[in-house]
């Protein structure tokens, strides 16, 4: 059987858009430029569209290697970041249970982001000093990724959960980094090492999914219903974890890859079990 990427997304700051892309540089901490910024309140606590869904309807435009031209459909003007304008001071910030040492945005920004979220908040950056490691893989860096620097979904696996599901479910409510076509559905549970152009990547965990999968990646909306977490409870519960959809990712190696590059499966595991209670 034949897989191939067919899709790549960096998101720059946590919550926001997703941006695809033809190819992308590999880093052990993630795609280059995916997840380096992060909106925090004024106490340093982190914040994602969970709680603030207005935050994915901002888009970002690369104006450079690390200059981003930002527009939310709410805000008259747009707003232009880059590492270069920051403030050079920095602050403990607090993302689920670790303390990154971030850089501040300017003041311009936190302003910018307190008018779309209707209360103050602060733009905080990943800078060179930042750090921060995966739980399972302790020697493993990660920006500002939930909790590991690559998210890999399937087509196939998608379009099963389609199958089944009420409501029209879009793979951007997934917000993946590498997307891969030619598999049969949820095969890459059974993957535990695969080879993207110059880079391996080594499957972790299975993704566990929260209320952020069920915001209309259009209107920052809930689907209702409770979708598509309702439908995946049915067929993809693991016990004592919740309900799994894509699979966790670290590099093995840096390099490039690139949208249709062959995905070669290097290795295998034995999957997770799941019990498939849908109606047939």
């Amino acid at each position: 059987m034949s897989y191939t990427l067919s899709d790549l997304f960096i998101y720059p700051i946590k919550s926001i858009q997703g941006i695809p892309l033809a190819t992308s540089q590999v880093e052990l901490a993630g795609l280059y430029n995916d997840r380096r910024y992060m909106l925090v309140k004024p106490d340093g606590e982190f914040i994602t569209g969970r709680t603030h869904p207005s935050l994915t309807l901002v888009s970002a435009k690369r104006i450079d290697e690390e200059c981003w031209q930002l527009s939310h459909p709410n805000q008259p003007k747009t707003l232009t970041i880059s590492p270069a304008s920051f403030s050079p001071n920095h602050a403990d910030v607090l993302i689920w249970d670790d303390y990154v040492n971030a850089q501040l945005a300017q003041k311009d920004a936190n302003t910018w982001f307190s008018e779309v979220a209707g209360e103050p908040l602060k733009l905080v950056y990943f800078g060179e000093t930042a750090e921060r490691y995966t739980s399972r893989r302790p020697e493993v860096p990660v920006a500002f990724a939930d909790g590991y620097p690559f998210l890999l979904t399937t087509e196939a696996s998608l379009f099963e959960l389609n199958r089944t599901c009420p409501k029209e479910i879009k793979m951007a409510q997934f917000r993946p980094n590498l997307v891969i076509k030619g598999n049969v559905p949820f095969e890459e549970d059974s993957w535990k090492r695969i080879r993207i152009g110059e880079v391996e990547f080594e499957n972790v965990k299975p993704c566990v999914r929260c209320i952020f999968t069920t915001l209309d990646p259009n209107t920052a909306e809930r689907i209702g219903k409770g979708e598509p977490l309702k439908t995946l409870g049915k067929f993809r519960l693991l016990e004592h974890q919740g309900v799994t959809f894509g699979i966790n990712m670290i590099a093995l190696n840096t390099g490039n890859i690139h949208v249709n590059d062959s995905v070669e499966v290097l290795e295998y595991k034995e999957p997770e079990v799941y019990s498939d209670r849908r109606k047939a």
